[in-house]
Parts: structure tokens; C-alpha cells; sequence
């Protein structure tokens, strides 16, 4: 069984990098270029060929990484799907991403915008230096501009139409995708980028997701 990770947005596979999955057989997705006017379906269309689709495999995806995964899993067919910190459509969103949507505040985002507004991120969730240094240097590294085209691409998704085995991992102190839904796995004073802070209660998560049999 092969697990293939997708990263958030902004983010790489350095964003997987405190997780103990030694024992499985990872693949780390990188994210595409991001052309203008992309779709999350098109995105997982370009990402299709970095599956072994002769093997039995899942998919695990953090935030807009999770959504692509649902996206990505219509072509692949795994064995589960895995979200982390994610939704299944706009129908599980907060009011203020309603309001970004309405309002176009993704197109606010460029390279100005994401050094100045930086320190916002702190509504991802408190963390060490050394994580915020690395987030940054992963969002730098993204580019602004891909972001921005990410962003734009989330808030145009319809939701998704994979309709087999889903599991969902989920802290209890998510500002960005706040818990408002059923999940199979609460990761207790998680937050958003959880991956990094608590990687240890994520990765029992995630063993036992992939552990438990599939649900009818």
C-alpha cells in the first residue's frame, strides 16, 4: 500500500516532515505550476501521472491539499481517501470564507501583501520559531502569486464527487477550517497546520486510518 501525501497551499513537502510514517511506503506530491485560472479538477489532472494507479494506494491531503485529493481520487481510484484539516465542499464553510469569496480578497494577495500581513498567520495557530520560519519559506518559495491562484481555485470548487471511503482528521482549534462537521479523528487543541505542531497524535491518526477496514 503505497500513501500519497498532498501539501497545503503554499506549502511543499517539508510540511509532512514531522510526521512518523517511516514504515509506510510515502510518495510526497509537489504541487504543478498554478496557471491563471486553474481548477482544483485541473490540478489533480496534472498531479494524475505521479500515482501508480497499478497499485493499491491512498490519498492524504492537508487543507486545499485534501480537496485536490478528492478531486485526484476520481482518477485513481485508492483505497481511502484521507483529509486533514479540510473540507468536502463550500457547503462546511465558515462565514468569512463566504465573505472572502464575495468580496475577491484572494486577488489582495502578492509578494507585498504576503510579507505585511504575515505575522495574520498567527491565526493558523501558535507555533516555534523554527515552524513559522519554515512555513514562510515554503509560502516564499509557492510564490505569492500561486497562492493567490490556489486561493482563487478553492473558492470556485463545487465540492467533491468522490463518493468512496473517506476518513477525516481534524483539530478542535482550527481557525481556518473551523470544526463544524463530523470527523472520524479530533485531534484535541489541533489547529490548522497540526501537521507540524502536534505530528505525533496526527501520525496515530493517520496509522489508524489507513489500519481500519475500509467503511461499507
Amino acid at each position: 500500500m503505497t500513501l500519497y501525501l498532498l501539501p497545503g497551499i503554499g506549502c511543499d513537502a517539508r510540511l509532512f516532515s514531522r510526521l512518523d510514517l517511516a514504515e509506510l511506503e510515502v510518495v510526497m506530491l509537489e504541487w504543478p505550476s498554478f496557471p491563471k485560472g486553474c481548477t482544483l479538477k485541473e490540478l489533480a489532472a496534472t498531479m494524475r501521472s505521479g500515482v501508480d494507479v497499478t497499485k493499491p494506494h491512498i490519498l492524504a491531503g492537508v487543507s486545499m491539499g485534501g480537496m485536490v485529493a478528492e478531486e485526484l481520487a476520481l482518477l485513481t481510484a485508492p483505497e481511502k481517501v484521507l483529509l486533514i484539516s479540510s473540507w468536502t465542499g463550500p457547503q462546511e464553510w465558515p462565514w468569512h470564507v463566504h465573505a472572502a469569496k464575495l468580496l475577491h480578497l484572494y486577488g489582495l494577495v502578492g509578494s507585498i501583501t504576503l510579507r505585511i500581513t504575515w505575522p495574520l498567520k498567527r491565526l493558523l495557530g501558535p507555533r516555534p520559531k523554527d515552524i513559522d520560519r519554515l512555513l514562510w519559506d515554503m509560502a516564499a518559495e509557492q510564490t505569492a502569486g500561486k497562492i493567490r491562484r490556489g486561493l482563487n481555485a478553492v473558492l470556485r470548487w463545487e465540492g467533491t464527487k468522490w463518493k468512496g471511503p473517506l476518513v477525516r482528521i481534524h483539530g478542535d482549534n482550527d481557525h481556518v477550517t473551523p470544526l463544524r462537521f463530523p470527523v472520524d479523528h479530533v485531534i484535541h487543541g489541533g489547529e490548522h497546520i497540526m501537521v507540524l505542531t502536534r505530528p505525533h497524535e496526527v501520525s496515530r491518526a493517520i496509522w489508524e486510518s489507513i489500519e481500519q477496514s475500509s467503511p461499507a
